[in-house]
């Protein structure tokens, strides 16, 4: 491993490289494979600039244990799933050297976990060789398919007869494209989507096989049912989250810690005392949520910002031409001069032309290119996400937000799903072995106390405040209308009472008002009080105000009786039934959650138009 390289200036969301593969490599093939790997982990670390590598590796003999080496010495962090306990995993290694190998690589791992003993295995059953030993092989291929964003099967291409082999490579290769069975994932919801990511095929000879005809070359292979968004897409959405970390770091400083406190319901200040007795994968969750929270906030007042800037230039547009059209021109005399046809330009018509390209183009692609209102969309459903990963550690339950989350959103939004198992990952080791908290009642009433009655408060004051904001702006809309109309009725009075009854003071309103200039400046007051309404009228819609008032009062009274609930199951000790009754309150929310991010999916920024 010369030249080693290290990936520095990268962001906190981990980009996960997995592998699996032949066990009896060929000697000879060593080195092309190395090269061949190499490659795609190079070229991943320079088209995902900003994210840091990882690479997941059960490190068995051969496949495993050449891509953790090439990708570590190009600077991956390594994390390694055990298939059976550690000393029951050493007996497969056939020589002392490989054991060495293995204990070198350990050793020099971030993070080293024993995955589960799976439903129906016993430890006496996979302590032999056997089904329930394969079944536990299956398992961690299950979960290194499921969790990386990026996937090496060193492997001959075979699969015939392999289909009956549990824990072959075969089978993993198929569980990354197809998704893998529910049994290898007891957290898993039966509605769970099976995630499922293209694999870069490493033809791979093995010791005593026919040698494939396009041995030691790479090709990619594709899911058979691909999504509308592109595994490579997916991983560049998690590369942009890491480029805005980096880019707000310093606010975001400040800003973790403001988001830790909101969600403890604490100063600043006592934060750390209050995070003291949590258990490391809940603090590692806690650290997670505050960076999503912190860049949903930044992108949300830059999304707000965009939009408003949106309408000011989109009613300039509207009152200049609203002026030219409704003021009286310069007339050109019969031997003009440069000065007068200078001035006899419709500067107005110009101007509110200007403004209309600044409005409908500068604007717009400005704020589609920097794209604040997805950033700030898909950062909250994130972090949202991770505020009820963060409370259901805390109350012990081991789900995973991610197979409850956005089951209705395949497309563009799977990279939060995608980054949410990267992060998963991460914390794995810890939770795998996970040191003794506080008693079950208090955790439960931490997270009764900093979710749900939190929670209940949150969603009523907000329901309150968009019905409040949204009637407040129905009757300003009302009041510019009325005011519109009621000055075009007083115009058509003036111009209209005259005409049959003479009085002296009528006429002479008459004749004033019928001054061109004058007639202009009313008309312009008339047209522009409808144009303030009806861009407020589309401001409202955009910022979705009755659709918010709703959402927020259903769950509000979602978590007043939850709140109860939880309380009165407190009370009697029913510990078991408050953690599900947490869970199924997650669930909900995170439902809710979804609904929000299609509904502001479905308004995106766009310049007010007739029609």
């Amino acid at each position: 491993m010369s030249n080693p390289q290290t990936l520095t200036g990268r962001g906190p969301l981990p980009l996960i490289i997995a592998v699996s593969g032949h066990r009896d490599l060929r000697p000879a093939d060593v080195a092309p494979l190395e090269g061949l790997v190499r490659t795609i982990v190079a070229e991943t670390a320079a088209r995902y600039p900003h994210s840091p590598l990882v690479v997941l590796s059960p490190l068995a003999e051969g496949a495993d244990r050449l891509v953790a080496r090439v990708a570590m010495a190009h600077g991956a962090r390594l994390i390694v799933p055990l298939p059976l306990p550690r000393a029951l995993y050493e007996q497969d290694f056939e020589s002392q050297d490989s054991l060495a190998e293995f204990r070198a690589l350990v050793d020099a791992a971030e993070s080293v976990f024993e995955l589960p003993v799976m439903h129906g295995n016993t430890l006496q059953g996979i302590a032999q060789q056997g089904e329930q030993r394969n079944r536990q092989y299956a398992q961690v291929g299950a979960f290194v398919a499921r969790h990386s964003q990026v996937f090496l099967a060193l492997w001959d291409g075979v699969t015939d007869g392999m289909e009956e082999k549990h824990g072959g490579t075969a089978e993993i290769v198929r569980f990354r494209l197809e998704g893998a069975p529910g049994r290898y994932d007891p957290a898993a919801s039966p509605l769970t989507m099976a995630s499922s990511g293209t694999v870069h095929h490493l033809v791979t000879p093995r010791v005593g096989a026919p040698v494939p005809a396009d041995a030691l070359t790479h090709r990619l292979l594709a899911p058979p049912h691909e999504g509308h968004e592109a595994p490579q897409d997916l991983a560049r959405w998690m590369d942009q989250f890491n480029a805005d970390a980096l880019a707000h770091e310093p606010a975001l400083r400040t800003a973790r810690e403001t988001s830790k406190s909101w969600l403890l319901s604490v100063d600043v200040k006592d934060v750390p005392a209050e995070i003291a007795s949590l258990t490391t994968s809940a603090r590692i969750t806690l650290d997670q949520y505050a960076v999503a929270d912190s860049l949903e906030v930044i992108f949300a007042g830059a999304a707000r910002g965009a939009v408003k800037l949106v309408y000011v230039w989109v009613f300039i547009a509207a009152l200049l031409f609203n002026l030219f059209h409704s003021l009286p021109h310069h007339a050109l005399p019969e031997d003009p001069t440069l000065a007068d046809r200078i001035g006899a330009v419709p500067w107005l018509l110009w101007l509110s032309f200007a403004a209309s390209l600044v409005g409908s183009m500068w604007i717009h692609r400005r704020a589609a290119k920097e794209d604040h209102q997805n950033k700030h969309q898909d950062y909250r459903a994130l972090a949202e996400a991770l505020r009820i990963q963060f409370f259901w550690r805390v109350a012990g339950l081991p789900d995973a937000v991610v197979d409850h989350y956005l089951r209705k959103q395949r497309g563009e939004l799977e990279w939060i799903r995608n980054a949410l198992r990267a992060w998963d990952a991460e914390s794995m080791r810890h939770r795998s072995r996970e040191e003794p908290g506080p008693p079950p009642g208090a955790r439960l009433a931490f997270v009764a106390k900093n979710w749900i009655a939190e929670q209940r408060n949150y969603y009523a004051k907000r329901a309150r405040r968009e019905h409040a904001l949204l009637e407040s702006e129905e009757h300003k809309v009302n009041l510019l209308v009325k005011c519109s109309v009621g000055l075009a009725m007083v115009l058509a009075l003036v111009l209209t009472v005259p005409l049959f009854v003479h009085v002296h003071a009528l006429e002479a309103a008459m004749h004033a008002v019928e001054n061109p200039l004058t007639h202009g400046l009313i008309m312009v007051a008339i047209v522009t009080l409808a144009v303030i309404a009806g861009l407020r009228h589309g401001y409202d819609e955009q910022m979705a105000y009755s659709e918010h008032a709703k959402q927020f009062g259903r769950m509000s009274g979602l978590f007043d009786s939850a709140e109860r609930h939880l309380a009165s199951l407190l009370k009697s000790g029913e510990h078991h039934q408050a953690a599900e009754l947490l869970k199924e309150v997650g669930e909900e929310a995170l439902e809710e959650n979804g609904d929000w991010v299609l509904l502001h999916r479905e308004r995106p920024l766009e310049v007010p138009h007739s029609g």
